[in-house]
């Protein structure tokens, strides 16, 4: 154990010239909190709801001794919704940091700047004119992720860089005309496919099963393994593109992998679940105000978006429980409070 002259705690992992790991004690301790809270929330959710179970009965299900019906209500029905919305608001959190790394803006989120629109288009387009499955729904997401962040960095493009504002400003706008032309598909489609739709483009977490989190698992594993790896260089490249050139970075090549992996990370949330805002903007902001971080620092990112989405969702299934909320319009009304504690805040300091 060392001290950095910043006079923050650092764990080696390794030989002490050339560690393999460094851990930041405050990370640390922090992470640890959010996941026990994390993991507290979770124990609340699978024993309160329409059927009620008691933490005792929960324990029995997962040491695999509970009965039939509690093995039903835990491990079918509300174990697979816990875990998705952990693994989803991990994935829309480190998408939101890597975005947000990248316009080197706190607006600069995927929900802000369009891409997650376009994620909805395309699954959108397969949903209701392709007829497509879950893969092709999740593949759509993906391409219409893709072609949104080609249209909005290409028109961001000034004298051969990208910068942050003009982007900002350039993918709300393609937001805004890709959310018409959601409209306008949905006013074509026959009213059971429009109102399905519709649910869906709210961001519910309902109806999800261990073959949704054995799929979004799978497809998140590979870019939250890429978006560790991005890590390092893109901490580097915080400096700026000149500087980091000099030392050997390829920028270029950074950036293209960074959106990649960005762009995907929202597209699985909003293949599965529809798209959630909010989670994207406010979690890096808040593991920044946690962690304070030069870098994306992902593990903290990571479980402040675990946190949040199964807390809005919690909040969504037990604020009227006859007729429970979507959950991204919980996210949002979460999202309506920041921004103005943020507004408040903004206006103390001046």
């Amino acid at each position: 154990m060392t001290q950095l002259d910043f006079g923050r705690t650092v764990y080696r992992v390794g030989k002490p010239e050339r560690p393999v790991l460094m851990l930041d004690a405050r990370s640390v301790v922090v992470c640890s909190v959010l996941w026990v809270a994390t993991f507290a929330l979770a124990c609340f959710a699978m024993a309160t709801g329409s059927a009620q179970i008691t933490l005792g009965e929960v324990l029995q299900v997962i040491a695999g001794a509970g009965d039939d019906y509690t093995n039903m209500v835990v491990a079918e029905w509300r174990a697979p919704r816990i875990l998705l919305a952990i693994l989803l608001g991990a994935c829309l959190a480190i998408s939101g940091a890597i975005f947000q790394n990248l316009t080197g803006n706190p607006l600069g989120s995927p929900d802000v700047i369009g891409f997650q629109t376009g994620s909805f288009t395309g699954a959108l387009i397969v949903m209701l004119v392709l007829r497509g499955g879950s893969v092709e729904t999740m593949i759509a997401a993906l391409i219409g992720g893709m072609a949104t962040a080609l249209v909005v960095f290409s028109l961001s493009i000034t004298r051969g860089a990208v910068r942050g504002v003009r982007l900002i400003i350039v993918g709300i706008g393609v937001s805004a005309m890709l959310a018409s032309f959601n409209v306008w598909l949905m006013l074509t489609a026959t009213v059971e496919d429009a109102l399905m739709a519709g649910l869906w483009g709210a961001g519910s977490l309902a109806g999800v099963t261990w073959w949704h989190v054995a799929l979004a698992g799978a497809a998140a594993a590979v870019f939250l393994v890429a978006a560790g790896l991005l890590s390092r260089p893109m901490r580097l490249m915080r400096i700026g593109a000149p500087f980091a050139t000099a030392l050997g970075q390829r920028v270029r090549s950074v950036q293209v992998a960074a959106v990649i992996v960005g762009v995907a990370l929202t597209a699985i949330a909003t293949a599965t679940i529809g798209p959630v805002s909010f989670i994207a903007l406010a979690a890096p902001q808040i593991a920044r105000r946690l962690v304070p971080s030069d870098g994306l620092a992902l593990a903290p990112t990571a479980a402040v978006g675990a946190f949040l989405l199964l807390l809005a969702d919690v909040v969504a299934q037990r604020i009227h429980p006859h007729s429970p909320l979507p959950v991204g319009i919980v996210t949002v009304c979460i999202g309506g409070l920041y921004f103005l504690w943020l507004l408040m805040r903004e206006g103390k300091t001046r």
